[in-house]
Order: structure tokens, then sequence, then C-alpha cells
């Protein structure tokens, strides 16, 4: 009885299908001492499988019903430990930033397992131990790793500023600007094509240009566009301008790296306006390139323009359509170290 009964508590708490078929197996012939080719019928097994079980567990006990799965890691050349230990140096190169290349690791795999093993195992390694394949993180040699750093920490600078704007009624708004250039000389993406065929794009080789100036807001996707023939203090002028007028009743922190024009003498400033200033080559951080890569994909990705008039035309339509939707560009620009800033005053 003490066997039957700690047999129907372990039915009880059975975790598969098949640990259940084993316990009924035995439980059953306990029970009603039914014959093993009832107990075959009523489980759907042969009668020879019943016997085989119910030989196991005169010999063995309850270990039979620990089912082993098909799958998993049968065979292993080493242990999670000394998997672990091979990785140990790569992990110290990935966690400071070096590239890493599947070759490497196989051979110190090799080496420590004395044998040859396929790539295939280090690839199952790898996804063992928590590793993804990632695109490395863009970053020009002569970055300051350190302003970088300090750059993201502008949280106070932004702090002091929304409160001092609270006295005087104003909000204040956080605007990220730069300037891409677009122009005849086009560039062919990836498309779409049935196998054994490739599209052919026209190319033009005139390099003329138009210049669009945008500043965005990640915190809620407001664009500010302007198109303007060149790049210099003047036109820098009008577009700063312009976006003092869109957010008259704001007070706007424009943040922007140190091109010639963004730091000249002669640069006209509005009133409701203050100028902050990106690390030099550290364009990773300014949320409004994303709209450059955008507009080139959906805009003028395999297009050859007539003229610069097209160009206009085309660039134009572009800008407006991600002024109207917000959240699109706020999915685009909304880098969480920003949109963190709290811009109420409360």
């Amino acid at each position: 009885k003490p066997t039957v009964q700690r047999l129907a508590d372990r039915l009880k708490r059975a975790e598969s299908h098949s640990e259940y078929q084993r316990i009924q197996c035995v439980l059953i012939r306990a029970t009603l001492g039914s014959s093993a080719a009832q107990i075959a019928q009523l489980l759907g097994w042969s009668v020879a499988t019943v016997h085989v079980m119910h030989s196991r567990w005169a010999k063995e006990g309850e270990a039979i019903f620990q089912v082993r799965g098909r799958g998993g890691r049968h065979h292993q050349h080493l242990t999670p430990e000394q998997e672990q230990e091979v990785l140990a140096p790569f992990v110290q190169r990935a966690q400071a930033g070096g590239m890493l290349t599947v070759a490497e690791i196989q051979q110190a795999y090799v080496r420590r397992a004395g044998r040859d093993v396929a790539r295939s195992t280090v690839y199952r390694l790898l996804q063992r131990h928590g590793w993804r394949k990632v695109v490395p993180r863009p970053r020009h040699p002569k970055a300051d790793v350190a302003a970088q750093s300090a750059l993201k920490k502008l949280r106070r600078s932004v702090r002091q500023e929304v409160l001092h704007q609270a006295e005087q009624g104003r909000r204040v708004r956080l605007m990220f600007q730069d300037e891409g250039r677009f122009g005849l000389l086009g560039t062919p993406r990836r498309c779409w094509a049935p196998r054994g065929s490739r599209p052919v794009v026209g190319a033009r080789l005139e390099r003329k240009y138009l210049y669009a100036f945008s500043a965005v807001s990640p915190h809620d996707g407001v664009l500010d566009s302007l198109v303007l023939p060149w790049v210099n203090a003047e036109t820098m002028s009008l577009f700063l301008a312009e976006v003092g007028q869109r957010h008259a009743d704001e007070f706007v922190l424009m943040v922007m790296d140190q091109a010639g024009w963004h730091l000249a003498a002669d640069l006209i400033v509005p009133t409701n306006m203050r100028l902050m200033f990106l690390p030099p080559y550290s364009p990773e951080l300014n949320p409004a390139e994303h709209l450059w890569e955008a507009l080139r994909e959906r805009c003028f990705a395999n297009h050859v323009f007539r003229d610069l008039h097209a160009v206009e035309r085309t660039l134009t339509a572009g800008l407006r359509a991600m002024e109207l939707d917000p959240k699109r560009v706020q999915s685009m620009t909304g880098f969480k170290w920003i949109t963190s800033i709290c811009l109420n005053a409360t």
C-alpha cells in the first residue's frame, strides 16, 4: 500500500505524457493485477514493452520514470565550465569593443578539446552562452569617449534651463539639428528581382546638390525642416529663425555638431534659443542623422533625377511626410538617454 500510494502521488505530479504512461503501467499492475496484454491494450503499447517496463521496475525502481528527451546534448567535448574558460578571453575583448570572429573561437575550442570540430559546433556553443551576432557600433578614431559620456549627462544643464524658463512661463523644447546633402549623384540600393535577372538603374555623374536643414525633438517627434541651396552662416541663420518662429512660445535648446557655420561669429541665434554642441567626431550621438537614412532609402533609392528641381520636389515631399508623421520620427530618433531627460518643471 505505501508503494501504491507513492505511485499515485507521483502520477499526479507527472511532467510529461511518457512519464505518466510509465507510472500507469506499474500502477495498474500493482492495484488491479491486470495482465501484460490488458495493460498493453489500455496504453497502446506492445506486450513486449509492458514486460520490459515491469522487469525494469523490479530492478531499478522509480528511476525508470525519469524520461530522457530525444534532443539535447547527449555528447559533449567540453563541460559548460570548460566552455566558459574557452570564451573568457573573448568576453573581455568583446566588452572592450574588440572585433571577434568565429574562426578565432573555433581555433581556441579545438586546442582545448584536442580534436577538430565543425563550425556549427561553435555556433551552438555561442548560442548556449547567450551570445548574438550584431552590427558593430561605428565610432570615429578621433572621437573623445570621455566627452561623449559627458554629453549624455547634460540632464543637469537641461534641468537648470527648464526651471529658469518656467519662471518666465515658457516650456523648454530639446531639439537636435543636422544638415543632409541630396543631389543628382544617386546610389543604387538593394531591391527584389527574380532569380537569374538583375535590374538596371540609371546613373548621373553631375555633382550638384541641395541641402536639407532639419531639427527634431526626440521626445515627441516634432520635426522642422527647410531645403536651401548651400550651407553657411547665412542659411543657418535663416533656418534657426524659422525654428524660433515656429516655437515662439517655447525656449529651444538646440544641440548640433561643431561645423564651421554653426560656430561662425556672424551666426544669428534667435532670442528664444540656446545652442549646445556635440563633441567632435560623434555623429552617432545625433539622432537627426537617422532622418537622412530614412529619406535616402524611401525617396531616393534607385531614382534618377532630371535636374535639381526634381531633387527639390522629392526632398520637400519626403520631409513634409515626415513632419506629418511625428510618431514615426519619434521612433527613429527617441534615443533612451535623450527621452529620459525630463522637460517638465514639476
